[in-house]
């Protein structure tokens, strides 16, 4: 069966690379790069150092050129990191060439978060959304993730070849994709039903939005007096939660925590968030 290789388990010191080309981004690429700091440090990944890296034009090779990226690999090498973690999204061909020219894991923003959310999620809709997205993820890279891939199955001569273990395990993985889609279909309908059951009550809804680790989930337990998960790390919590409260003249509230966003999220991800924004397209009121 495919799995996904778990990278980051093995990463113990990472640096971390932010590649920018317009000056005046300087000081968003940096904010930008310390929230990366916050992403791997939840992976309990050492920090081994961190570099904006100025490029004056893009390059399909590094994404920086050549130049720079002997840079970034002699930095790599005096901070004794076992990991490069890139802020920027880089393609798998960007990848491998990061990975034989530092000699050691090479991983981008879009892995960090697809790692976080796949280690937090609960409930079976917040799971599937995620393998999804990690699948797709890995798929375009899979050509690094073997190192048997010369190898085929199959017989002798009146046979043929057989398949390549790389196009097994496509095959596999792609399956596997359509698997996962026809039961989001089916977890969606539930939920829609869900709601219509609570549309039946008439009840009015509100919903608490914002940034990750802004506070959403402690101001719900705040409010509703109930034990809610919260802490101080981004995504701490990837599912809505739902409390019933009592406002100060009497009527009822339902109350929702929904999951907290950040800048730059990987597009593979919005489907995640699907519930969250239906959540807060049908809420009466946002807070």
């Amino acid at each position: 069966m495919f799995e996904i290789r778990e990278k980051p388990e093995m990463v113990e010191r990472a640096m971390l690379v932010s590649i920018y080309f317009d000056p005046s981004e300087a000081g968003e690429k940096q904010a930008m790069l310390d929230e990366l700091e916050d992403l791997v440090s939840n992976l309990g990944i050492g920090i081994a150092g961190k570099h904006l890296v100025k490029s004056r034009d893009m390059h399909a090779k590094f994404l920086c050129g050549t130049g720079k990226a002997q840079e970034v690999k002699q930095l790599a090498l005096d901070c004794r990191a076992d990991c490069v973690v890139f802020d920027n999204m880089l393609s798998p061909s960007q990848q491998r060439e990061w990975e034989r020219l530092v000699d050691e894991c090479v991983i981008d923003r879009e892995e960090v978060i697809l790692d976080i959310f796949a280690r937090r999620a609960r409930t079976r809709e917040a799971t599937l959304q995620v393998e999804l997205a990690r699948m797709q993820y890995s798929l375009p890279r899979m050509a690094r993730m073997w190192n048997h891939l010369d190898r085929q199955g199959g017989g002798g001569a009146a046979r043929g070849e057989g398949e390549k273990q790389i196009e097994v395990d496509r095959r596999l993985a792609r399956a596997r994709i359509e698997a996962i889609q026809r039961e989001l279909v089916l977890v969606t309908r539930q939920r829609a039903t869900q709601r219509k059951e609570r549309e039946r009550q008439a009840v009015a809804t509100a919903a608490i939005v914002g940034y990750t680790n802004a506070g959403k989930s402690s101001l719900l337990s705040l409010v509703s007096g109930s034990e809610v998960m919260a802490r101080d790390m981004l995504f701490a919590t990837l599912d809505t939660t739902t409390r019933k409260i009592e406002l100060p003249h009497g009527q009822p509230l339902l109350l929702t925590d929904t999951v907290g966003f950040i800048r730059n999220l990987p597009h593979r991800l919005v489907e995640a968030f699907k519930s969250t924004l239906e959540e807060a397209v049908l809420a009466d009121f946002l807070i």
